[in-house]
């Protein structure tokens, strides 16, 4: 995997840099980042997310306090390479004979089709309990609609050569733009199934401690480690059951930074267990790096890769293949990890802080969201 050698090679660099910094003097070990973003994939909206964090909490008696949103596009047709789910499937409106095989035989495992733009809008407060150790409380609100960045995509495909009509474009061509379906079929039977929108839906929230176990130095980096659990709400009537999983999730991220001159590493490892998964992953593996250059003392640019294991699990499908004619051998790609890169930017000066960017899934096998934009803003007190 791409992402272990990039993750192999922050480890070398931080671990070279840190001798280098016994001659060069101390520097510290936490800057702005890295970016604080989960999967915005849709399957993935339901259950809690870990998400990468600075190592440094808030002093004691500090608050810090942000709105955000992620606005996420996602694309998905697992049908595409046999045709067999196009605009004039959609229009008629898609039944579980449009998800078979071309010999009109069951398909094992997972086969989806998800169009749709997804807005998570997020409340957060974090509060420093002592110099070290740090909660937070987070609220999302969720909308899954048609969106409008199908046009300016599928416009940035053909540009750079990639055809809309084939796996690189994610077959986008064969359906109309900046509409909204939401289908997840396994084994035969539909698991979700709706073309109805949805706006500004509560989630369930999660609150979570931040320690912060050892500041570093000029050789150690700074380690830090969090828990987070997601509360249930059990009502999952309608729509509801889209972005509630109505289990009490948790989970843990460890995570490490190294600075040097202007330069900062960060890298982490960490597991989400999901209380209900309702046909999904039980759990979920997540690791990520990053560097960030600290522009001024005020702001950095970051460049952020994350991996985590896939939220559908393995089934009795073949050994993926990006092409033939067997789903089953097709599908299966959806169990394997994703990997996404990122790019943003930070800003504190006083009490307000900024963070915005994106993200892009270069790998493309249908289990992540193809392209996220991202803010955040919030005060410090």
């Amino acid at each position: 995997m791409i992402s272990k050698k990039i993750f192999k090679f922050f480890t070398t660099v931080s671990i070279f840099f840190s001798g280098e910094l016994v001659v060069i003097g101390e520097t510290h070990n936490s800057g702005l980042g890295p970016l604080e973003i989960r999967p915005q994939f849709l399957v993935n909206q339901p259950f809690l997310a870990m998400y990468p964090e600075n190592t440094m909490t808030l002093k004691k008696g500090e608050s810090r306090f942000s709105i955000g949103m992620e606005i996420a596009n996602t694309f998905v047709n697992t049908q595409g390479p046999t045709n067999q789910i196009t605009k004039k499937e959609l229009k008629r409106g898609l039944i579980l004979s449009d998800f078979l095989n071309k010999e009109g035989e069951e398909v094992r495992g997972f086969s989806l089709y998800l169009d749709a733009e997804s807005k998570r809008k997020k409340i957060k407060y974090k509060f420093g309990i002592s110099d070290s150790l740090e909660f937070k409380l987070e609220i999302p609100y969720i909308t899954f609609d048609g969106g409008y960045m199908d046009n300016s995509i599928e416009s940035f495909h053909n540009m750079i050569g990639i055809s809309n009509f084939d796996k690189g474009g994610a077959y986008r061509a064969l359906s109309e733009k900046n509409q909204y379906a939401y289908y997840v079929v396994k084994d035969g039977k539909f698991v979700y199934s709706t073309s109805k929108q949805i706006h500004n839906i509560r989630g369930e929230p999660d609150a979570g401690i931040k320690w912060n176990l050892f500041g570093g130095g000029e050789i150690f980096p700074a380690i830090t480690f969090k828990i987070t659990y997601k509360f249930a709400n059990k009502d999952r009537s309608g729509e509801q059951k889209l972005i509630r999983s109505g289990g009490m999730d948790w989970g843990h991220y460890l995570m490490f930074s190294k600075g040097f001159q202007n330069w900062i590493i960060y890298f982490g490892d960490g597991e989400t267990k999901i209380g209900e998964s309702h046909d999904f992953a039980n759990s979920l593996s997540h690791r990520f790096m990053a560097m960030e250059y600290r522009v001024t003392g005020e702001d950095s640019f970051i460049f952020q890769t994350v991996s985590q294991s896939s939220i559908f699990p393995k089934t009795n499908a073949n050994p993926r293949s990006s092409s033939g004619e067997f789903q089953e051998q097709r599908n299966s790609n959806l169990s394997v990890p994703t990997s996404v890169s990122a790019f943003g930017y930070k800003f504190f000066s006083g009490t307000i802080f900024w963070e915005s960017g994106f993200v892009q899934d270069y790998n493309n096998f249908g289990n992540e969201t193809d392209f996220v934009f991202f803010w955040e803003i919030g005060v410090n007190w």
